[in-house]
């Protein structure tokens, strides 16, 4: 139970609509609870105080994010998501790998009290556009913990020795509170260090990255995903406790998604196997715009109903974009740290 003085101020401070008294009070008050080892009561408060804030901030828990120095843009944004398990479409497989390293989140001090420790470090890998980011929000909201996005456009440096520095500043910041902390777009840091179309930059980022992710001690969920899983150092692989593939969909796959995203509408039998066919080899990402064009066509005229019209157009775009995709890709460079 929080002291009096703390449930006196916080009160005090909602009825004089002191924000910052406030969110201070609330803040020690959940210090307290974590230091009680009551980490899902501490989690579920820190999220209530967010607010259910959706969208990306510069700021967490009053403290400003590390900047950049050549830029003067943060390295981190702080998220707090609001997808769920049940939103997404995972394979048996996954979604167990996902609820056991839930639970051993969760029983963090048990484990510990045991000398063991949760799992604790995940790489995605796998296609584009298959999941991997909405896994991890969904991650971020089953734990009731909020999403520390790397943004890797302002982590990654031309300046030498600057990219290390920024990953410093990265990982001391998170060591201050519990988060997801993840890791967008990995291959940017982590290519392998024998790769000869590299310079020798790579090789310090490298080995700054496994330094630091060695001796990190917060009491965090590291997630690090990646496209380009064959270019990612061979000791990269050997930090991270477990590895997750996303695959694009099957044709199971596809029809349970789009039940997902069409569930409003009055969608039939038919309507959807006719999608299911015209999307094959698609990704989740792709599936779902195709869906949301749908959508968005029906809710603009004033429709529940789902017409043979919305799913040709629909997929008229599909193909369209999927065309223009193909030929990007043709001539697509995979991100360096030199750039």
């Amino acid at each position: 139970m929080a002291r009096g003085d703390l449930l006196k101020q916080l009160f005090e401070s909602y009825q004089n609509r002191d924000d910052k008294r406030f969110r201070a009070a609330a803040e020690e008050i959940i210090e307290e609870e974590r230091k009680k080892h009551h980490p899902v009561l501490s989690n579920e408060l820190q999220r209530i105080l967010a607010n259910g804030s959706r969208a990306m901030a510069p700021v967490s828990g009053g403290e400003p994010v590390p900047m950049d120095r050549e830029r003067s843009s943060p390295l981190l944004l702080t998220r707090f998501p609001d997808r769920y398990f049940a939103d997404l479409v995972l394979t048996e497989r996954t979604l167990e790998t996902f609820q056991r390293i839930l639970r051993e989140i969760r029983g963090w001090e048990i484990l510990e009290a045991n000398g063991l420790r949760p799992s604790r470090r995940l790489l995605f890998c796998g296609p584009s556009g298959c999941g991997k980011t909405a896994a991890a929000e969904a991650i971020s909201t089953e734990l009731g913990l909020p999403l520390l996005y790397v943004r890797f456009d302002s982590v990654v440096s031309s300046l030498l020795g600057e990219t290390a520095a920024n990953l410093r500043k990265v990982f001391e910041y998170a060591k201050r509170g519990q988060w997801v902390i993840f890791f967008d777009e990995f291959d940017a840091i982590g290519r392998s260090r024998d790769d000869a179309t590299e310079h020798g930059e790579i090789k310090r980022v490298v080995n700054s990255f496994l330094q630091l992710l060695d001796s990190f001690e917060g009491r965090s969920l590291l997630i690090a995903a990646s496209n380009f899983e064959q270019v990612l150092d061979p000791a990269i692989w050997r930090r991270f406790d477990e590895v997750v593939r996303f695959d694009r969909p099957d044709q199971e796959g596809l029809s349970r998604l789009l039940r997902l995203r069409l569930r409003p509408f009055q969608a039939e039998e038919g309507a959807l196997a006719f999608l299911v066919q015209q999307l094959e080899g698609a990704t989740f990402a792709e599936a779902e715009r195709a869906c949301y064009d749908v959508r968005k066509r029906c809710v603009l005229e004033g429709r529940k109903g789902l017409a043979e019209e919305d799913l040709a157009q629909a997929v008229e775009r599909f193909r369209y974009r999927r065309a223009i995709l193909q030929k990007a890709s043709d001539t697509e460079e995979l991100p360096r740290i030199d750039r």
